[in-house]
């Protein structure tokens, strides 16, 4: 019977300790990422992972523009109209998310896209209220 020294790295399965091949030195530590970086890393894993997050995004940004276009027709008035230029701006943003290759690039045009939809949700809201008074 044989017997692997605790030294021995996987598969090295000689008999006597003194032939076992040294183990590698550990490997030095990553250096500390910024927030920058780790957002970074955090937007590329999201997008590889689930690639249908730009279809749904699409058919969010249709559905409320759509939402919008019945508002005018439901309230007689062209305030509801206000968001779809964000939305299309937001759109937009999602097509350039869409084509961006560095991961910088793909951060910035994600948050742009977010900011540009998130806007448009709050004049939603805002032009709810102002029209559900008169």
């Amino acid at each position: 019977m044989t017997t692997v020294p605790l030294t021995a790295p996987p598969g090295d399965e000689t008999a006597d300790p003194g032939e076992a091949v040294p183990a590698e030195p550990a490997a030095e530590p990553a250096p500390p990422v910024g927030i920058l970086e780790l957002s970074e890393r955090v937007v590329a894993s999201v997008l590889t992972r689930f690639p249908w997050i730009f279809r749904a995004s699409e058919i969010l940004l249709a559905v409320c523009t759509l939402v919008c276009l019945v508002a005018v027709g439901t309230r007689l008035s062209a305030l509801p109209l206000t968001p779809i230029p964000l939305f299309v701006v937001a759109w937009l943003f999602l097509r350039r998310l869409r084509a961006a290759e560095t991961r910088a690039r793909q951060l910035r045009w994600s948050v742009l896209t977010a900011l540009a939809a998130m806007v448009g949700f709050w004049l939603i809201s805002v032009m709810g209220r102002w029209l559900s008074v008169s």
